[in-house]
């Protein structure tokens, strides 16, 4: 889920990687343009990330937006439903419209 959340263009110098292969080459710099796994932040901005969309797309999809609040834990969904329908409904706000929007794709 970390490299799936892009940062803001002023944010990444602060996220440099110095690089070469050898000591005769010219040191190459790389800036990493998502949210890094392993730093201290990432998974406080991946959760983010995710609730801020929920919050924007909350008017088009409420029940996508009530289930990113309350079911997330880190990088984990963890939801019920009553029915079968109504589980079909949450997960097609969820996966199949909310984060078409974001151009992200939910995976393991």
């Amino acid at each position: 889920m970390y490299r799936q959340v892009v940062m803001h263009p002023s944010y990444t110098p602060f996220q440099r990687i110095l690089w070469r292969e050898n000591k005769e080459e010219a040191i190459k710099t790389y800036e990493l343009t998502t949210v890094t796994y392993g730093t201290v932040p990432a998974s406080f901005l991946a959760v983010r990330a995710l609730q801020q969309l929920g919050r924007d797309e909350s008017q088009n999809f409420p029940i996508g937006y009530e289930i990113i609040l309350r079911d997330f834990y880190v990088d984990d969904l963890l939801t019920g439903a009553n029915t079968i329908a109504e589980g079909n409904a949450e997960g097609n706000q969820i996966v199949d419209e909310v984060y078409i929007i974001a151009t992200t794709t939910i995976h393991k």
